[in-house]
């Protein structure tokens, strides 16, 4: 069975990997900001402490909202029939791959070189 073949079989279970990942960003991102909308009250003693924490949760909801992107643009590719392609040189993403991060977007020797690229800048 070839690569194609094989993420077609599998739509489903990428499909709900997917959806759950998304619930749980979400969900992750939800908690945080009903904290951060808690700190208000706090004594002013405890300001350095809450700008440190809240500066800590707006990286992490920026990663998180980087993943919801990328897990969004998942789903959106395996609408269109284009999930498991590589976005750069257009070559099956490896089944494995797709397994351990199915919101991936290049195949292995893509993604180093986007990364390497990245490095360079």
């Amino acid at each position: 069975m070839n690569q194609h073949a094989q993420v077609a079989k599998d739509y489903e279970s990428y499909r709900l990997e997917l959806q759950e990942k998304r619930d749980r960003v979400l969900e992750t991102l939800g908690v945080r900001c009903e904290t951060l909308a808690g700190m208000d009250h706090v004594a002013e003693d405890d300001r350095a402490q809450i700008s440190h924490d809240e500066f800590i949760s707006l990286q992490r909801n920026s990663r998180d909202y980087l993943q919801l992107r990328l897990v969004d643009e998942a789903l959106s590719r395996l609408d269109r029939g284009a999930f498991g392609a590589c976005q750069a040189c257009g070559h099956a993403i490896p089944a494995k791959r797709l397994r351990a991060l199915p919101w991936a977007r290049y195949c292995l020797a893509c993604q180093d070189s986007a990364a390497g690229e990245m490095d360079r800048n």
